[in-house]
């Protein structure tokens, strides 16, 4: 499972969506992510990618896809990818 899916499955699971229709490029407040679901969420991510994702780089993290891109970059950075 590639990293965009493995989110949208954590995703549909903590904020009880359907996978399917969670667009990566939509705001997370659209799925009723607010900021403090959001750093609870962004642990388990971490968690789950063994990475860490820099308070810096969550200011920036406004959908799934700029949260995958993050892991990514995240991953290659500790060469786990």
């Amino acid at each position: 499972m590639d990293t965009l899916a493995r989110i949208k499955d954590m995703a549909a699971r903590e904020f009880s969506v359907d996978p399917k229709g969670l667009d990566p490029a939509a705001p997370l407040d659209t799925i009723g992510v607010d900021s403090l679901s959001f750093i609870e969420f962004m642990f388990k991510i971490e968690e789950e990618f063994g990475v860490n994702v820099s308070d810096e780089d969550l200011k920036s993290i406004k959908t799934l896809a700029d949260l995958e891109r993050h892991v990514a970059a995240a991953l290659v950075a500790a060469g786990k990818a």
